[in-house]
Order: structure tokens, then sequence, then C-alpha cells
């Protein structure tokens, strides 16, 4: 990893640096219109609290924000930190004010408590290098309306962007079947607005159905695509009601685009040849102690497991982790390992993203594959989803 030098100094950005911030994100995002470059300039501002900065004599060299996040991992919830917004002037590039920050950051998180944190990269090898594991995240596909069925649509009932009081249950139930669904009720930002009324694109339709409910826009692009942005279902008929709405666009739409979860069976049929490019995400193990405390085992078995962890010194050594149906917990001991991988195989054990025989094969875990299966056990049956409409 890179060398970071002492001269860095990591703090809160100020207010009077916004146009500091502003620059860099420009550099590194790309140009925006006027409209969304002063959208953009308030959004900056309302995250200061949140963002922190790295500046090389007191120039603001690279900032980064992480937002404190509510998440469900194996149908527990959990604190989690999103990265987002980071951004380095040209002339600090490859200088290692990134990794700083990231030091910085997670050593903040694990004293606050918090045992994950998970970003959408631009490049996965970039994160990968500070121990971010890219997990599977569904699917976006395009799809024909027919494809929904033919049944008689349901029963539905628009709502506008500031009365989002029937959405949240809904949600709810539908998040917590999945690993790393935000919550959407940790007031980090407001998240039902971001949903309802985003800053910009073609407006947002809303409604509510019989166990369900729908967000879409029509795209401005001339080719009347439907854009599913965000979706939940309660029960299994809200399911058939929400595909029933999307079906009877048929004749008006000529696709409708949805990001799919796991194990959903359109997706299983559709994905090799109506897939588009989807939101990438990739998680890290912040503290393993905070990591496995929420999560509950079906029996109470013990482990030792031996982690490497480079970034996170705290994370690194061998572990007697004590699974039970009450949490679980994890300690510091001397004797021999059960098993032993490093912190990315362990996200992807408890993200869903590969089985332990997997991970044994590819040479990423070694030893007692019980030990392994008892860890990825923990979130058996809850396959990361993390939706579009949460992007950060």
């Amino acid at each position: 990893m890179t060398h970071v030098p002492d001269a860095y100094d990591i703090r809160a950005v100020p207010e009077d640096r916004i146009d500091d911030l502003l620059r860099n994100a420009l550099v590194s995002f790309g140009p925006l219109s006027p409209r969304a470059e002063t959208w953009l300039r308030e959004h900056l501002r309302h995250t200061l609290a949140f963002t922190l900065g790295s500046f090389q004599r007191d120039r603001l060299a690279s900032a980064a924000t992480v937002y404190p996040f509510q998440a469900w991992i194996g149908g527990t919830r959990h604190p989690v930190g999103g990265l987002a917004a980071v951004a380095t002037a040209p002339w600090a590039r490859r200088h290692g004010h990134v990794e700083a920050l990231l030091r910085r950051w997670l050593e903040r998180l694990r004293d606050e408590g918090v045992g994950w944190c998970a970003e959408h990269p631009f490049d996965p090898r970039f994160y990968a290098r500070y121990g971010f594991e890219s997990l599977p995240n569904g699917q976006v596909v395009e799809l024909s309306p027919e494809v929904f069925g033919d049944r008689r649509p349901p029963d539905a009932r628009e709502i506008g962007p500031d009365d989002p009081t029937e959405l949240p249950p809904i949600h709810a139930a539908f998040a917590a079947r999945y690993g790393f669904a935000l919550t959407r009720d940790d007031r980090a930002r407001d998240a039902w607005q971001n949903v309802l009324r985003p800053w910009d694109g073609p407006p947002r339709h809303a409604f509510v159905l019989e166990g369900a409910y729908v967000v879409f826009c029509v795209a401005d692009d001339g080719t009347g695509t439907l854009h599913v942005t965000d979706y939940a279902y309660a029960t299994p008929e809200g399911r058939r009601n929400l595909w029933s709405f999307l079906a009877a666009f048929r004749g008006q739409a000529p696709k409708v685009q949805i990001h799919l979860p796991p194990g959903e069976p359109l997706l299983a049929d559709h994905q090799a040849r109506r897939s588009i490019r989807s939101p990438l995400l990739q998680v890290r193990l912040v503290e393993l102690t905070a990591a496995l405390a929420p999560l509950r085992a079906a029996h109470a078995r013990t482990w030792r497991i031996r982690l490497y962890d480079a970034l996170c010194p705290w994370n690194d050594g061998t572990f007697a982790l004590a699974l039970t149906p009450d949490g679980c917990t994890a300690a510091r001991t001397d004797e021999p390992a059960d098993a032993e991988l490093d912190a990315r195989a362990l996200v992807a054990l408890l993200g869903q993203g590969a089985p332990p025989e997997l991970l044994a094969a590819a040479g990423r875990a070694r030893g007692d594959l019980e030990a392994l299966r008892a860890l990825s056990e923990l979130t058996r049956g809850r396959p990361t989803f993390h939706a579009r409409a949460d992007g950060f």
C-alpha cells in the first residue's frame, strides 16, 4: 500500500472550503449543468458533517464522505458507513491521500461501534486494495412489459412526494429479506425525498398497490422506456400485483427497466440477454465484533479463525468466535485457528458472495470448512441486494 506521509492533515472540511470541494468533485466526476452544479454545491454543504478532508499545507487535496446508515444484514439491523464522494485534486493524486482518509474513517467507524462500510466503486480494483469486496447485487434488466404477465392490472393509487407514509412498512418487509439493503429510517439523509423527488431527471410517479408500491419515470431520451426507480412488495400477492401493474404498460412502453434481486425468477430467465449496467456494491469489514454481534446462529457453536487485515490491525489476528441464537462474539485468542481467511473473504462469506467451498478452491480460505460454513449460515437465505435507489 501507499506510504502516507505525516504531513497530511486529516480533519473536518470547513464551510468556507466548499468551493474547493466542488472543484475537486467536478474534476473527478465530470462537468455538470448549471442547475446540477448548484444542487451539488448545496449537497456538499449539507453533508459537511459527514465529510473529512486531507489537507497538504492547508490545501484541500482530497475528501471523502461517510454517511451513518442503517442496513439489514442476516435479518438484523446493523450500522453501516456509506462511503461516497471520494474526490482528489489532480495535483494530489497517487500521493496516498485516499488511503489516509480511509484509515481515519475506518478508525472513526470502529470507535463508533460500526462493523461495516460500503461503497459504489468507479473501479473495483481501486478499493479492493483497501479491503473492499465486490458482492453480487442483482441485475438491472430491460424487459418487454409482456414478460410481467397478462393478469388484469390491480387497483393502484398515486401518491405525492410529500406523503410517503404508506411506503416504509412495505419497504421494510421487502428489504429485511436481503443483505445490505438500507432501512431508510436512519435520518442520515431524507431517503424518501431522494426516491420520490430527485434532484435531476424526469419527474417520478409513485403508486401504492395492495401489498406493494412502485416508483417510476418515463425516459426523456425519446425511447419511451419505463424506468422503475424503486419498488417493494411485502407479500407474494403484492409481487403479483406489482408485476401486473407493469404488464399493463404493454402497447405504451416498449421496455421496462428494473433492478431485480438475486433469486427473482425473472432475473434467472432474462439476465443473460437483457442485462444492462448495474450498480456494483463493495463492502468492507470495519470491526469483527461489531459486525458479528447482531447476527444470530441457529445453534450455538464455537470456532477459532485467523483473520488477516493489513489496513485495520484491530482485525488482524486469531479470534475465538461464539455463534449463538442470542448473538455472536469474537475475542482474541492464542489458541490455534480452525480456519483462516482475509477480511475480504469474510465479507464474501457473510455477504453470500461465495460459499466456503469456492473460497477454499480459489485459495482465499483454508482450514476446517465447517467453521466457514458456520459463518456463512449466519446470513444464509438473505443474499445481498442494495437497491439502485439507495445509491450513495
